[in-house]
């Protein structure tokens, strides 16, 4: 405490500067608490975030949101993933060789809707009959978006073993912008198998605004309660195929736009009203699924939602709008 009649030059300078900091604290302290708590209201209702910066964080983008880059993992030509024993393994295909460990699996089937990092707008359906063996869906590239910025679009078709936090999903991506897989500011394709912990992709593959693209998932193999699956994109390198062998049954499908950093949706989407995702057929054995799309729009109100057109299959059709 300032005691009156006393020099103020007789304090010593550390005391002087104690004295200082707690007169500015008081003047000041509810100012600067009115500030914090304005930023943090701001932050509840601002846009999404862009993605982290290399310089202070370690997450890469997969199509399942944000993980450490030691987690996910480039499956090369001539190798593919299975479950053996209970642990994920990188085998070679002409070998059958073990060649990487990625530790064990939790299988957990309940089914129920995913809240998934960066789903923006999808459709979906919950297959409760014989298992689906194969899932294609034909969609043409988009325009580049006008605000090329470090945004990350992915738009595919995807298969899922449920909805829990142990779930895995396989898909043929669409990506503009990076992920964990390559890419920049242009259109690229490759295939992915993701979990909740880890993500594994084939080989990168550019492709211009305006290609004609299939997205093709097939069961390849059943061995009881273990299903095996391929995932492709219909006349382009095989590099970007990716099979995956002994992982429970995919019975959730999706047709879905993903997002990341995108800070301006208005010109940060491509400037196509929306995106077709048509010809749609799922299988189950030879018969036609008889299909029914629920549509998911992750913001009420945005213009990024998913319409339902035809339930058809083949022939089905699910849009998603940009704007």
């Amino acid at each position: 405490m300032h005691r009156r009649g006393r020099p103020q030059a007789s304090l010593s300078l550390p005391l002087r500067q104690w004295v200082l900091a707690s007169l500015l604290l008081r003047r000041w302290a509810p100012v600067c608490l009115a500030l914090i708590v304005f930023a943090a209201c701001r932050k509840e209702t601002a846009t999404p975030a862009p993605p982290p910066s290399s310089a202070t964080s370690d997450l890469v983008i997969t199509p399942a949101g944000y993980m450490p880059r030691s987690s996910v993992h480039y499956i090369a030509p001539g190798y593919h993933l299975s479950v053996e024993n209970g642990r994920l393994q990188k085998m070679e295909t002409s070998t059958g060789r073990t060649i990487e460990d990625f530790g064990p699996v939790t299988i957990t089937p309940t089914r129920r809707v995913p809240e998934a990092q960066g789903w923006i707008a999808y459709a979906f359906w919950n297959n409760t009959g014989a298992a689906i063996t194969s899932f294609t869906t034909n969609w043409v590239v988009p325009s580049f978006p006008a605000n090329r910025g470090s945004q990350t679009l992915f738009l595919f078709n995807g298969m899922q073993d449920g909805t829990t936090a142990s779930s895995y999903i396989i898909q043929p991506v669409l990506q503009w912008g990076p992920s964990a897989a390559g890419g920049g500011k242009y259109w690229a394709i490759t295939n992915w198998y993701v979990s909740s912990s880890q993500a594994f992709f084939g080989s990168l593959v550019r492709v211009s605004a305006g290609a004609s693209l299939t997205g093709v998932m097939k069961e390849t193999a059943v061995s009881g309660s273990n299903y095996s699956y391929n995932s492709s994109f219909t006349g382009y390198s095989s590099a970007s195929a990716l099979q995956v062998n002994n992982v429970p049954q995919a019975f959730w499908a999706a047709e879905t736009l993903e997002s990341y950093g995108v800070t301006s949706p208005g010109t940060m989407y491509p400037p196509n009203t929306d995106i077709a995702m048509k010809s749609i057929q799922i299988l189950q054995g030879s018969t036609n699924a008889s299909i029914s799309w629920t549509p998911v729009q992750q913001v009420s109100g945005s213009a990024q939602r998913a319409v339902v057109v035809s339930n058809a299959s083949p022939g089905g059709e699910v849009d998603i709008y940009f704007r």
